[in-house]
């Protein structure tokens, strides 16, 4: 299965919070299928969250930033 990576500021950390706590951290970096990071991503937007995500991809190796 492949893996999506997000490291997000104390804001997003805290609307995300709930869906958060089940996940596995390394670093900063939670650990998601692409499903909850999506859940995460209308999660953000519904609380109006403003600021930067980083986004890393297990299988492609790709790192990039989300600005809302």
């Amino acid at each position: 299965m492949n893996y999506t990576n997000l490291q997000l500021d104390e804001t997003a950390l805290s609307i995300a919070e709930d869906i958060l706590s089940e996940l596995e951290c390394d670093n900063g970096w939670f650990k998601m299928t692409a499903r909850i990071a999506a859940q995460i991503d209308s999660l953000l937007k519904e609380n109006g969250y403003t600021g930067t995500v980083v986004w890393f991809s297990d299988a492609d190796l790709i790192e990039h930033q989300i600005d809302y």
